[in-house]
């Protein structure tokens, strides 16, 4: 675990200090003149499950409600439960808070699809790098941490994770580095190299968990986009069970299937809703990354939905823009 989460933060840290001495220097070249950083290389601080290099905007709270239904694709079934409608396999409310335009501190309730359920989880999430319009900077940086905890009723079983022996077996922990380029006023595209640990696994499994999420927004009209995203895990061959590529490949019945979703994204007013298609049960990032079994091929695929809504505690000004708000 060490060895892991001390590369990561040293990675994280030379992209900070990067960013502080480049900061500097500009700041000694311009005499102060003002950068014009790239806005809105996406929408919200969320593309479909995973976050984006947005941050929420000073004094405003971000208010998200997320839902996932069950397969709508399986034989036999999902003519009886409404395309999977009457199953809802995870459902999340998130509060994120602005504490400045680029460090945001968030707390969120999510009921988890995987081994381990009601999930409590406080973030920390700091852009550390802005993309400028003159392509001097040409991407930007969000680093993002979250600790999570299970209020799970203790199981008997031995053998379950929720068995839970310690109390600190209940925590998981999760960091990224979000890396992100608006290309035109169209495209905007994502990399999220992740590191998920868990206190308790099952046996054979690894606490630590590498992955790398691939993300992108295409819009088709001034208010609403195409989005998609993917978790491929990083593993060494023979590691553990989860591969590569089994739904490319064909592979049935593997136990684990790589997080595919894609969704359409809409904005009205002060809301933001998303309505995707996704292969995964789960909804957070530390229950959906490591258990995912559906197969899109299969038709283990569910329909779900995300509703943003920004609240600003300044008069006058938007809760989206940080801008005055016009009448």
């Amino acid at each position: 675990m060490n060895k892991y989460i001390v590369s990561f933060i040293l990675l994280c840290s030379s992209f900070i200090v990067k960013a502080q001495q480049e900061d500097l220097l500009n700041s000694m070249l311009d005499e102060g003149k003002k950068k014009d950083y790239v806005m809105a290389t996406f929408k919200g601080t969320r593309l479909i499950n995973g976050h984006t290099v947005e941050t929420t905007k000073k004094h405003a709270l971000d208010f998200l409600i997320t839902h996932r239904f069950g397969d709508m694709g399986v034989k036999g079934i999902s003519g009886h439960t409404l395309l999977g409608i009457d199953n809802a396999s995870d459902i999340q409310f998130v509060f994120e808070y602005g504490v400045t335009d680029d460090i945001t501190l968030g707390i969120s309730r999510t009921q988890g699809a995987g081994k381990v359920r009601e999930l409590y989880t406080g973030l920390f999430k700091y852009r550390v790098y802005k993309q400028t319009t003159n392509n001097k900077r040409p991407f930007t940086i969000t680093l993002l941490a979250n600790a999570t905890i299970s209020s799970m009723k203790k199981q008997s079983d031995p053998l379950l994770i929720s068995s839970f022996p310690k109390f600190g077996n209940r925590m998981s922990y999760l960091v990224e580095a979000m890396i992100a380029r608006k290309f035109n006023k169209w495209l905007s595209v994502q990399l999220t190299p992740t590191f998920l640990w868990r206190n308790l696994v099952d046996y054979n499994d690894n606490n630590g968990l590498f992955f790398m999420g691939f993300g992108a927004r295409a819009k088709v009209t001034k208010r609403s986009s195409i989005i998609f995203e993917y978790y491929l895990p990083l593993m060494g061959k023979g590691q553990n069970y989860r591969e590569y590529f089994p739904m490319i490949t064909g592979k049935k019945n593997a136990t684990y299937y790589p997080s595919l979703h894609i969704g359409y994204e809409l904005e009205t007013g002060g809301h933001v809703f998303h309505i995707n298609l996704t292969n995964s049960d789960g909804l957070l990032e530390n229950d959906f990354l490591p258990f995912n079994s559906k197969n899109w091929a299969q038709g283990g695929f569910r329909l779900g939905f995300t509703i943003s809504r920004g609240f600003y505690f300044s008069k006058g000004t938007n809760a989206w823009t940080g801008k005055p708000k016009r009448f």
